[in-house]
Order: structure tokens, then sequence, then C-alpha cells
């Protein structure tokens, strides 16, 4: 993830930013449990869920692009050429890390709801790297938010808690997939007209969610405190447009 999609220190705090920080927090709202407990169980939910989730990248950077007439290539040839020289190997290495980690994990809670959430996880990501045109857009928010959710299952969550996660981010790159270059939609020409202006459109993205869920907490009598994840990466938005464009 990090050598090939990442590639720098910034990209690896904003993945902090935008999956650990929203995922931890608020699967530890409805956490009964210790608090050492939960960073165990956190932790083999996130070993389990990125590992099958990067699988889906490697299928999508190996075999998917096959079916593009202008692929984004992240992989050199030789990565390539050992994929497919060791596939096998890297699939059943996979598989079976999420396993172990969902195998130790039933010793916490129950893994039946955990697993049916990854499995669909990684049916949404198999669908999607079939589905290689412009329309694909609409399942892309929901293959993002799937990779959260398992989070989500270590304890019983009500909607507020995953409609919270899911504003949190997965909304957010959701509107963003259609903008991109190849297949920029006609209202996105007017919310995010080029590249350069996503960072003020993440800005405003969270300083009008911040006043809307705001008012919405107050209202029902919801501990504002809920906030915090999107009073953070607000915090990193506006830094991020007005320091580095």
């Amino acid at each position: 993830m990090y050598c090939v999609r990442l590639r720098s220190t910034a990209k690896l705090l904003s993945w902090l930013l935008l999956y650990i920080l929203p995922t931890a927090f608020y699967a530890a709202v409805g956490y009964n449990g210790t608090p050492a407990s939960f960073v165990l169980s956190y932790t083999l939910v996130l070993l389990a869920t990125f590992t099958l989730y990067e699988l889906g990248y490697i299928f999508n950077d190996t075999f998917a692009i096959r079916r593009e007439s202008k692929p984004s290539k992240r992989l050199n040839e030789n990565e390539t050429t050992y994929f497919f020289s060791h596939m096998w190997r890297i699939i059943a290495t996979r598989v079976l890390i999420a396993a172990l980690c969902l195998f130790a994990l039933s010793f916490y809670t129950s893994i039946l709801p955990i697993g049916i959430a990854i499995l669909t996880m990684c049916g949404l990501f198999a669908i999607y790297n079939h589905w290689r045109n412009k329309y694909n857009v609409f399942l892309y928010i929901w293959l993002v938010f799937s990779r959260y959710v398992p989070f989500m299952l270590l304890c019983e969550h009500n909607w507020r808690d995953f409609l919270l996660l899911f504003l949190s981010y997965p909304l957010l790159i959701g509107i963003e997939r259609f903008s991109m270059p190849a297949y920029r939609w006609p209202l996105m020409r007017k919310l995010i007209p080029d590249e350069p202006s996503k960072a003020r459109f993440r800005m405003w993205y969270y300083a009008i969610a911040l006043i809307l869920i705001s008012a919405a907490l107050y209202y029902a009598g919801q501990p504002l405190i809920l906030l915090i994840p999107f009073g953070i990466l607000f915090l990193y938005r506006f830094i991020r447009y007005q320091f580095f464009g």
C-alpha cells in the first residue's frame, strides 16, 4: 500500500486521519470492553479487512486495467511479473492472514457479522474490478464504505454511528469520484472543475458537515463529542488548502 499507492509520509498521514481516526473513534463509541481488548480487537479487524482490501487493489492493478483504454498503471513491469509468477501464493497468504486474524478475534467477540461484512467488501471489489465504465462511480462509494463497516460490528451500534462514519469520508470520496478527469460528470464540472480545486472542495465539505451535524446533534440531544473526527479533518483540510494548495 505504501510503496505503490501512498509513496509519501504526507499521504500516509492522510490515510491515518481519513481511515484510522474515524473507524477507531466511532467503533470505540459503543464498545463495552476494556481499552486493551478494544485495541487488540480493532487491530485484528484492521489486518483482516485491509489485507483483503489490498488484494482487490492488486487485482485492479493487474487484471482490471487490461479492460481500460487509458489505464492508471501503478505497478512497474518487474512488479507485475512478480505478481503473475507468485499469484496463488500471494492470494493464499493474504486469505490465511485474514482467517487467522478472525480466528483470534473469535475469542473476544462474535466474528460472524464481521466475517460477512468482509466477504461483502470482497464481493463489491470483485464487481468493481469487472465493471469498467463511467457508471461504476455509483458503486465506488459503497465499496469504500464497506471497508469502514467491519469495525462497527465489534459491538452494537445504532444508525447514528454508521451515518457519522459514512459522512466522515466515504461520502466525500464518493462525490469526488464523479470528478475523475476521464469521466467528469456535468455537475462536477462546477463543483470540482479541475484537480487543484479538490483541496478547496474538501475543506468546504468538512466545514459544512461540521455546521450541519453539530446542529443535528444539538437538536437531537446527542453528545457533541461525536464531532471530534470532523473537527480534526476540517482542521487538516483547512491547513492543506491554505498552505499547500
